[in-house]
């Protein structure tokens, strides 16, 4: 898998906090529900385990596929400060929601570029480029964040994946 590869899709949740049916294909990697015959794959992803780099083939439902994946981000992201997860629950979250914030970013810039600067349409484009990219420079800092600091940091990412929700990541 090359690098615009892995950029061009989600980022797939840490194999460590996945239950035994989502490794294992038979549930959604990112909902975790139950597949049926007509699952997605995903591709393959070389992963560590046991000290060995091994192929991984994850699978997820059509409806997460198709872009649902970014409501179940956007689920946790919300209930983060309420639930406070584990740390590593929260650093997985915390990468997944710059990622998709980060890989939808451009689509919203190219908008704002295309409707005119001056239109009420470029600066409603812009508010968004502004706000996604304030939150993502708004790092956690050191190697062992607080989890309410992360917590919080996931919720302020939600919010600026749910302004980007309606921008399609943009596919090279």
């Amino acid at each position: 898998m090359t690098l615009t590869d892995r950029f061009a899709g989600p980022l797939l949740p840490s194999t460590g906090l996945l239950s035994d049916g989502q490794v294992r294909g038979r549930n959604c990697v990112f909902c975790d529900i139950t597949l049926s015959a007509n699952a997605v794959t995903l591709g393959a992803h070389d992963i560590h385990f046991l000290g060995a780099v091994v192929q991984w083939f994850p699978r997820s439902c059509r409806p997460c596929d198709a872009g649902g994946y970014a409501d179940s981000l956007l689920g946790a992201a919300f209930s983060a400060c309420r639930d406070l997860p584990p740390p590593e629950q929260l650093l997985d979250l915390y990468l997944r929601l710059r990622h998709e914030v980060r890989r939808r970013l451009p689509t919203v810039e190219q908008a704002a570029a295309t409707a005119g600067q001056g239109t009420m349409s470029y600066h409603a484009h812009q508010r968004i480029v502004d706000a996604a990219t304030d939150a993502l420079l708004d790092t956690v800092g050191d190697d062992n964040p607080s989890p309410l600091v992360l917590a919080m940091r996931c919720s302020e990412l939600g919010r600026r994946l749910r302004d980007l929700i309606p921008y399609q990541p943009c596919v090279q």
